[in-house]
């Protein structure tokens, strides 16, 4: 039957060597056969006493001569077995992979016929007859040779290629009946293989696993209980163990409110019925509480100033007309209303007369309203927390206006970040655009806030917080003078101003610099106070170029002379540490 049958002593390691002829035909695959037979142990295939083997390699060769003297050894790319020992190590595929500490085994198939293909990389295309030499290296030891196996050279034998369940179930139809993503899947296929493109992929594949996660955490959905809903019962002084049972609390809204509808066939009112309830045309509550929201945050103070109760014994409203109105085009739908639009309300209250009016405080008024409940002006008021650095930046041409995205860490000062719990936070400055980025986009660490934020009042984020505190402290100016992210706003605002387009002399400079930060021309006094301070910190960094030197850093200035955009630099300084700056009047 072609087959050969190893008799004798079996060593420890063994080469079988087989030398052959082809009648002519081309091939593409090697064929291994182990067979079983009576004489071997276990019936082998394989001569160890329990009937197993390892092929540590496999080496096909061919030449034109009997004396092999040009042969030509061929590669193979794949294998296939129709049994594998289950480690690694001893598949198939490791029988044609140049390294012999490695091999094909069958245990525990003992005692049955097994085959293995091996596909060659090339075709060999054969019309007047081949000699082949073939070796199958048993190089593992313990007699783990073969007992007996028959060899053969086949044609049109299917590679061996492992595909994704999706691109063969792709590859079974027909190219014309492929929807669009059948056929994108195939060009991925194709484009993670082919030579041309197989190494952009790989790259890109790299950079998507360094790519930062999405900010995106699961969510927890309530869902009502139907069946036996848990009852609740007024209880005996506030005791849980105590129940009144003939005292069933029902859900309900208050009595001085709307009714709850329920449009359950039991009629109880579920969550859907209070969802329904809170922003129904009959409840004035919700729109009210978010229009005294908006208000509160574009004048300062709310119409409603306890904006943390709007019951009987909170603050009554100074424009009960005027809130009430602005509730009603709140939900009302367009057109005139503004179907729950946020965006509408506050375009409808900046744009308003009220709004603009200047927050100059008129004398006339100062003893019978004080508190400008009259809205006679606007209310003068300092920006919260995360806009102030953000209004460094600005000034200065280098805040990133970038939307989206995750948490970035602005420069920090040290020790900050080891005040957390366990001292295990660690604040890896943030770099290029995402160091200045906006405030709102500061990574919040509870246990260690950011002190930029905790010195402007920014509150505690354990606590719910309806309305900020606002406090006036030699801390805050310490911060914006001193602090890293307000040392680069006044490098960037220093360079700004001298990189203005058209200037005649320093008052030039220094009016477009006051400009750029409070809006408008500075008065004559101002201008020459800080002409002033501009001048005698050019002569003193003159006199200390080390110091001037440390003031500018690593910073790259257009102007040559060191001591006049040190200079520069404290007199930007100085400006964005107005009151006028911070202050929205």
């Amino acid at each position: 039957d072609g087959s050969f049958l190893a008799s004798g002593n079996n060593p420890e390691q063994a080469i079988y060597t087989v030398i052959g002829k082809t009648s002519g035909a081309s091939f593409d695959t090697l064929r291994l056969d182990v067979l079983a037979d009576k004489s071997l142990p276990a019936k082998g295939p394989g001569r160890v006493k329990h009937g197993n083997f390892v092929l540590s390699e496999i080496v096909l060769e061919v030449s034109e001569t009997e004396d092999f003297a040009s042969a030509r050894k061929l590669a193979f790319d794949s294998a296939k077995a129709d049994h594998e020992q289950a480690d690694k190590p001893w598949l198939a595929k490791n029988a044609v992979d140049n390294d012999i500490q490695t091999g094909w085994a069958i245990a525990p198939a003992y005692g049955k016929d097994h085959w293995a293909e091996f596909h060659l990389t090339e075709p060999v295309l054969d019309s007047k007859g081949l000699y082949v030499r073939i070796r199958l290296v048993h190089a593992y030891g313990k007699q783990h040779t073969i007992g007996r196996f028959k060899l053969s050279l086949q044609s049109g034998t299917e590679p061996v290629i492992t595909l994704p369940a999706n691109v063969v179930k792709s590859l079974s139809i027909a190219s014309a009946e492929r929807t669009e993503s059948q056929r994108q899947e195939l060009l991925e296929h194709f484009s993670s293989m082919a030579p041309t493109t197989k190494k952009l992929v790989e790259s890109l594949a790299s950079l998507r696993k360094k790519e930062p996660p999405k900010p995106e955490l699961s969510v927890r959905v309530l869902a009502q209980r139907v069946k036996d809903p848990r009852k609740t019962f007024v209880l005996r002084r506030g005791e849980f163990l105590e129940p009144l049972l003939e005292s069933e609390v029902l859900p309900a809204s208050l009595g001085t409110l709307p009714t709850l509808q329920s449009r359950r066939a039991d009629g109880q009112p579920d969550r859907l019925d209070l969802a329904r309830w809170l922003v129904s045309m009959d409840n004035p509550i919700v729109p009210r509480v978010t229009v005294n929201h908006v208000w509160r945050l574009l004048f300062g103070t709310g119409i409603v100033k306890s904006a943390n109760d709007f019951g009987v014994r909170g603050e009554p409203p100074t424009h009960p007309e005027l809130l009430d109105w602005l509730a009603r085009q709140f939900i009302s739908l367009p057109p005139g209303g503004q179907a729950w639009s946020r965006k509408k309300l506050i375009k409808q209250i900046v744009m308003s007369a009220t709004y603009r009016q200047s927050s100059k405080v008129r004398s006339d008024l100062l003893d019978s309203d004080p508190q400008n409940q009259l809205l006679a002006r606007q209310n003068r008021l300092r920006v919260e927390g995360e806009i102030v650095r953000d209004l460094s930046l600005d000034a200065a041409g280098l805040l990133a206006r970038k939307i989206g995205g995750p948490s970035v860490f602005p420069a920090l000062p040290p020790g900050i970040a080891e005040l957390s719990y366990a001292g295990n936070f660690k604040w890896k400055g943030s770099e290029g655009s995402d160091r200045y980025r906006r405030g709102m986009y500061t990574f919040f660490k509870r246990t260690s806030p950011h002190p930029n934020l905790i010195t402007f009042d920014c509150p505690d984020a354990n606590l719910v917080c309806v309305d900020r505190n606002k406090s006036n402290t030699p801390l805050q100016a310490l911060v914006a003078l001193n602090n890293e992210s307000f040392s680069d706003a006044a490098r960037g605002l220093a360079n700004r101003i001298l990189g203005m387009p058209v200037s005649k002399d320093d008052s030039d400079l220094l009016a477009y610099g006051f400009r750029l930060c409070v809006s408008r021309t500075p008065a004559a006094h101002e201008l020459r106070e800080l002409a002033d301070l501009l001048s005698m910190t050019k002569q003193w960094y003159l006199d200390h170029p080390e110091e001037a030197k440390k003031l500018i850093g690593g910073y790259r200035f257009s102007h040559a002379k060191q001591n006049e955009n040190a200079a520069w630099i404290a007199t930007a300084r100085v400006l964005i540490n107005l009151d006028e700056f911070i202050t929205r009047e």
